[in-house]
C-alpha cells in the first residue's frame, strides 16, 4: 500500500484528500466500502470498534453506523446520505450526525477508485474539515481507517 497526501485547503471550504493504492481489484476495494459486513472490519479508526451498521448503498439512501472507544465506552454514532453512486468508479456521501438531511451536512466525502493491474489507486476527499496529518482528529482518524481497510484486504479471498 503506498499514500499520498493532500493537506492543502481552499481558503474558503476546508478540505483535505488522501490517496492509497491498494494491493486489491477494484471489486474488492468497492465491496469495503459499500457491504455491512465488510465495514464492520475496518471501519474505525485504532482503539476503536464499529457497531451496528446499517448501509443503504443508493442514491439517496442513508447510513448509519456507531464506533464505539474500546477504553472509555464512549459511543461516536455517524451517518449521512448517499448523494452519488456510481459502482467500482464513484461514491459521493454526507458525513456526521446520522440524523441530518444531506442539506444540513457539514461534510461531504467523495471516493474515486482507479484499477491498476491488480491494485486499486483510491482518493479519499473530504470537504468540511481542515484535516492534516497529526491533527489527532479527522485526519488522522481516517488515516487509521484506511490502514484497517489496507489489513482487511489483505485478508480477503479475490471472487
Amino acid at each position: 500500500m503506498s499514500t499520498k497526501t493532500d493537506a492543502s485547503a481552499s481558503p474558503t471550504t476546508p478540505e483535505f484528500t488522501i490517496t492509497r493504492t491498494f494491493d486489491a481489484p477494484r471489486d474488492l476495494v468497492w465491496r469495503a466500502w459499500t457491504e455491512e459486513e465488510h465495514l464492520a472490519g475496518w471501519l474505525h479508526p485504532f482503539g476503536v470498534t464499529t457497531d451496528s451498521i446499517s448501509y443503504d448503498v443508493r442514491e439517496g439512501g442513508l447510513y448509519r453506523y456507531t464506533m464505539t472507544n474500546e477504553e472509555t465506552g464512549e459511543k461516536y454514532p455517524t451517518g449521512g446520505v448517499f448523494l452519488e453512486v456510481a459502482p467500482q468508479d464513484r461514491l459521493v456521501f454526507t458525513w456526521g450526525d446520522p440524523d441530518d438531511r444531506a442539506e444540513e451536512a457539514q461534510s461531504v466525502i467523495t471516493l474515486t477508485f482507479t484499477e491498476h493491474a491488480e491494485q486499486t489507486e483510491m482518493v479519499f476527499h473530504q470537504r468540511g474539515f481542515a484535516g492534516t496529518p497529526g491533527d489527532g482528529y479527522v485526519y488522522d482518524g481516517w488515516d487509521e481507517a484506511l490502514r484497517n481497510l489496507a489489513a482487511h484486504l489483505g485478508n480477503q479471498p479475490a471472487r
